[in-house]
């Protein structure tokens, strides 16, 4: 491997420059169907490009159906799908079993193991505002468990990012919202209300009616579609929704909800003369002292672990010496040099949107190194020039793992 100074790029194919590729952006839907084509395989992600291929995946009925529609007339450009099988024709029991799949062992090694998707929606839990044949304490279990198992999942499998939807009912919605979640879970994750009434009609009985749909689909679409044409620090916000009358509930309901002591969630506003609105981007740690808060700032995070990882996979099996420090290091200068100059950080200079260290004594110790580990410290002014999100990579040279750790102080 040639010698190459820092700061200068080696290979342009090393530096990923399309936020549409972005795989942080991309959602991953995890759904049961009701119909599938004998391509698709149960627990396998399937790639979806448009709304065409996701009817000839899919069918055209049926939440999932709905939810991908809503998710490309919004703007979104690609997607994954898990498909969990056939599910039960009772809503309860099929809404149950998704819950339970959602915790399994099965799902979250699926989910681990796929690289491509970074945003983790489960649409179908909406279905719990129209269960009748059960008690509001056995909805309301269903309906934490399912943002557990939710929140779990985006922490155990790196950089993925849980979107949440709350109960119509304000009193479940606010009881929710005070329900006890760790920071840690709450920083992955981010929660919308309330479903949205789409101009999709439907069949019930011998009526039509308006689709009532989760928000989530229209969500994801539009976290994608702003990271693709602005960049991904770019606050997902005040955006309108495509196909949509109105939120089944308006703003004077939301009131419950906003300025809780528990976790924080997103309102969704209809303006005369505007839209529908998205009306928020926080995650669901209600913390003012955290750089975490922000929809943004966790995904920019998330999106530059990504790619640090991969830049650091060319290293594997090369000597872990000065040289391959430097190469490294004039890498992800590189990239991160980009993303600056594009906006993504604050800071007039480059000193002050990053810092890189990687060495002997500097970023690691003769011992990590003995050991086989790689490690780089990055710096990044996210919030503010003062404000630092501390981003440690270490590259495990025996097993081929990469692992990046994310902190927060103040300089």
């Amino acid at each position: 491997m040639a010698m190459v100074n820092p700061g200068v790029s080696i290979s342009e194919t090393l530096l990923s420059s399309a936020a549409t590729d972005d795989p942080v952006t991309t959602p991953l839907f995890i759904a049961y169907t009701l119909t599938q084509a004998e391509s698709v395989n149960r627990m396998q992600p399937v790639s979806v490009a448009s709304f065409t291929q996701a009817v000839s995946l899919f069918g055209s009925g049926g939440t999932l159906a709905y939810s991908l529609r809503h998710f490309f007339e919004n703007g979104g450009l690609s997607c994954y799908v898990l498909p969990l099988g056939a599910g039960a024709t009772d809503s309860l029991v099929r809404l149950k079993a998704l819950v339970t799949a959602l915790q399994s062992r099965e799902v979250q090694e699926t989910v681990t193991a796929e690289l491509y998707s970074g945003l983790l929606l489960a649409p179908e839990l909406s279905e719990l505002n129209d269960v009748t044949q059960s008690s509001a304490a056995e909805i309301f279990s269903l309906w934490y468990q399912g943002w557990t198992a939710l929140l779990q999942l985006s922490r155990k499998a790196a950089q993925r990012f849980a979107l949440l939807e709350l109960p119509d009912d304000a009193t479940q919605a606010s009881a929710l919202c005070k329900a006890s979640f760790s920071a840690d879970l709450c920083q992955n994750g981010a929660a919308w209300w309330p479903r949205l009434q789409t101009r999709y009609l439907v069949n019930r009985g011998s009526e039509t009616a308006w689709y009532r749909l989760s928000p989530l689909p229209a969500v994801a679409a539009v976290i994608q579609k702003s990271a693709a044409d602005h960049g991904v620090w770019k606050a997902p916000a005040n955006i309108p929704l495509a196909q949509t009358l109105r939120p089944t509930a308006n703003i004077l309901q939301s009131q419950v909800l906003l300025g809780n002591a528990g976790v924080y969630a997103n309102p969704i506003r209809s303006f005369a003369g505007k839209g529908v609105r998205l009306w928020g981007c926080r995650t669901l740690l209600n913390d003012e002292t955290s750089p975490w808060r922000y929809i943004q700032t966790r995904l920019l995070a998330n999106s530059v672990e990504k790619q640090l990882s991969k830049l650091a996979r060319v290293f594997l099996f090369e000597p872990n010496n000065a040289q391959t420090w430097m190469i490294l290091k004039g890498q992800v200068w590189t990239w991160l040099r980009q993303q600056w100059l594009a906006g993504a950080f604050f800071g007039t200079t480059e000193e002050e949107a990053f810092t890189l260290s990687i060495g002997l004594n500097e970023s690691m110790s003769a011992e990590e190194i003995r050991a086989g580990k790689l490690v780089l410290q990055v710096q990044l002014a996210l919030l503010a020039p003062a404000e630092f999100i501390d981003i440690s990579l270490t590259l495990d040279m025996h097993d081929g793992s990469a692992q990046a750790l994310t902190g927060a102080h103040h300089d």
